[in-house]
């Protein structure tokens, strides 16, 4: 049975919610509703992952404080922007990803399951956004939060210079989450194309883990190397919210969120058009 034959990523049935625009941003955010309460049902793994994020923010915490107490103002921080920048972008890790997985569509398109997401009322992608918007705020209230606080009274950190950062910062936080999705979902879709995607999954969670900033200030890739990594989409995800977060933006805050919004944009109309090429070449066996 070819799947595209029955649904394509943009087309829906009847939605239940009530029609136009307004029904179908009530059934998007109980996707995400939904995501979000199925990963607070495993109450053990949440008690775990906190533990373990709080455990990764003070290892890190220390180092830098070595790091930088070794070599003051290495990259252009003081030791308290280095502090506040791993200790705050460690605690953002998980929220988005950084290190890969997330989106089990390979999975899903291996097994054939793939064809009930195609016939879900909200659009292809939209359902992928939604359950991606709903495990973000989880991982945010239950990861980022706890463990930011824990390194606010461990470390000596830097508060946001101005009302404006701090605006500037979470409007970054949510164009940070697009950018993400936009590029682990392009990395799921590999499956449309490939046998076993792992290999794929692998590669990209090694790139975004060294080029987003969440191992490293981008600053302190040299040369030619240093230039791709300011301009490649990864940085938008860590770099450039703690950029923002701290003031260090290059250009100013305005220029920073353009440069995430582009990305953003350019991967999620990427990932559309690919959606639809993938989608034409699916055959689900049995169905």
């Amino acid at each position: 049975m070819v799947i595209s034959d029955l649904a394509s990523p943009v087309a829906a049935p009847a939605r239940p919610f009530g029609a136009g625009a307004v029904g179908c941003a009530r059934m998007w955010c109980a996707v995400a509703a939904a995501a979000a309460r199925r990963l607070l049902c495993y109450r053990a793994t949440v008690a775990a992952s906190i533990l373990s994020s709080i455990i990764l923010i003070v290892l890190r915490g220390h180092v830098a404080l070595a790091v930088w107490a070794e070599r003051p103002d290495l990259a252009g921080y003081d030791s308290t922007a280095a502090i506040t920048f791993t200790v705050i972008g460690q605690s953002l890790v998980t929220t988005f990803a950084v290190f890969g997985g997330m989106i089990d569509m390979p999975w899903r398109i291996r097994n054939g399951s793939i064809e009930v997401d195609l016939v879900r009322p909200v659009g292809f992608q939209r359902w992928w956004l939604g359950l991606e918007v709903g495990r973000a705020a989880v991982y945010f209230a239950s990861r980022a939060v706890p463990a930011a606080v824990v390194g606010a009274f461990l470390f000596d950190l830097r508060r946001p210079a101005s009302a404006g950062a701090c605006a500037a910062f979470g409007v970054s936080l949510g164009l940070a989450l697009l950018v993400s999705f936009g590029l682990r979902y392009l990395v799921g879709l590999s499956a449309f194309w490939m046998t076993d995607a792992r290999g794929v999954q692998a590669v990209s969670a090694l790139v975004m883990m060294f080029f987003s900033g969440a191992v490293l200030p981008l600053a302190l890739f040299p040369g030619p190397l240093g230039t791709i990594a300011g301009l490649a989409p990864f940085g938008a995800v860590v770099q450039v919210p703690m950029d923002l977060y701290l003031g260090t933006a290059d250009g100013g805050a305005l220029r920073a969120l353009a440069f995430q919004a582009v990305w953003a944009a350019l991967l999620l109309l990427a990932a559309r058009a690919l959606t639809t090429a993938g989608l034409r070449r699916l055959v689900v066996q049995g169905g």
